[in-house]
């Protein structure tokens, strides 16, 4: 997994996180759009992760427009700041 830093403009990915239903999910299976394989990862409550690269067919995952992270765009659960 790779993550980089935080974008300054970017303030979707802090320590001010909520929570749903009580509790705050932090692993999301991540799905490969190309190859369709998974894996499931632990997010960062500090960082978004910007890029990711499958361990599979090696794609480079970038999150879709609208969503601060990779698992906003390819996860089972968004990442913590945005649950």
């Amino acid at each position: 997994m790779t993550t980089d830093n935080k974008n300054p403009k970017d303030t979707c990915c802090s320590n001010d996180t909520t929570k749903v239903g009580g509790q705050i999910v932090m692993q999301s299976e991540i799905t490969c759009p190309k190859c369709g394989h998974k894996k499931m990862e632990t997010m960062p409550t500090d960082v978004c992760v910007i890029k990711y690269n499958c361990e599979k067919c090696n794609t480079e995952m970038l999150p879709k427009d609208g969503d601060c992270c990779v698992f906003c765009t390819y996860g089972t659960h968004k990442c913590p700041s945005m649950q």
